[in-house]
């Protein structure tokens, strides 16, 4: 049976197979994390292990038009736009 606090990512008590990885800040700055220590630091932080994903064109426009968080109507134009390039969306063809 397994003892309480340890786990698969070595982050447990009786763990010292820690492995060094980047962690990523909410306004964009990288730090290399050699320690658990350092790890659950920036962990309390709000650092995460993924970059923050920027916003394009597309979203932007697509936000201001739809208003009101995520809907089926905002996904299809965001793939619309996507398809045809953010500068010709919205754009009424004559």
């Amino acid at each position: 049976m397994r003892k309480k606090g340890t786990g698969p990512q070595g982050l447990g008590a009786k763990s010292n197979n820690f492995k060094p990885h980047k962690m990523y800040s909410k306004d964009g700055k990288v730090t290399n994390v050699t320690t658990k220590a350092e790890h659950l630091e920036r962990k309390a932080e709000g650092d995460g292990h993924t970059p923050l994903a920027k916003k394009d064109a597309c979203y932007n426009k697509v936000a201001a038009r739809y208003k009101g968080g995520n809907s089926a109507y905002r996904s299809g134009a965001m793939v619309k736009c996507r398809k045809v390039g953010a500068a010709n969306w919205g754009n009424s063809s004559k």
